[in-house]
């Protein structure tokens, strides 16, 4: 069952890797096409730009799951490494990283129901762009509701990991010690 669970948060960094990386690539191609376009060949193509920007927010959105996921935004650095610095703190720094993560999935937990609602609304009266026509503008409400999922699914196994390597390195240690 570990095996299956390992393999499948695997299969989500791959799948987060693989498209945020697309979206850089496909967003840096679409500007650079736009730039040529305008100011090279003064061939203007109006709906170019509000494709790169509507490409551009879609992937952002996932890089704020695959951001979670490394635990690069969850964490305020400058505090931790103010108070929590040096080896005598590490268990305290421990608790505090910890602490963090499950202020963060109580605060994604509040923003799911109304996140939820718009998704629903999205998906039942989409809308699309005005010069990309055939773009449905609500597949970012519903990347938003993505990336809030995979967020709290992160922010959970974050929690877990770094719950078993606290118990592993002080709470059993400890223990062991008074047989």
């Amino acid at each position: 069952m570990k095996n299956l669970y390992l393999r499948f948060v695997r299969l989500i960094e791959i799948f987060e890797n693989t498209i945020c990386a697309a979206g850089l690539v496909l967003t840096t191609v679409l500007v650079f096409a736009q730039v040529v376009n305008r100011y090279w060949l003064h061939f203007e193509i109006m709906w170019l730009s509000d494709l790169a920007l509507y490409f551009f927010t879609f992937f952002m959105l996932l890089a704020i799951a695959l951001t979670t996921r490394v635990e690069g935004h969850t964490s305020v650095d400058v505090f931790l490494e103010t108070f929590f610095k040096g080896e005598h703190m590490a268990k305290s720094r421990a608790i505090y990283i910890m602490i963090l993560n499950l202020i963060s999935i109580v605060i994604m937990f509040a923003f799911l129901p109304v996140v939820l609602k718009f998704t629903l609304r999205a998906i039942t009266y989409p809308e699309y762009g005005t010069l990309v026509r055939w773009f449905n503008t609500s597949w970012l409400v519903e990347c938003m509701f993505m990336m809030l999922v995979l967020s709290i699914f992160h922010s959970i196994h974050n929690v877990v990991v770094k719950f078993i390597d606290y118990r592993r390195q002080y709470v059993i240690p400890v223990s062991q010690e008074g047989k």
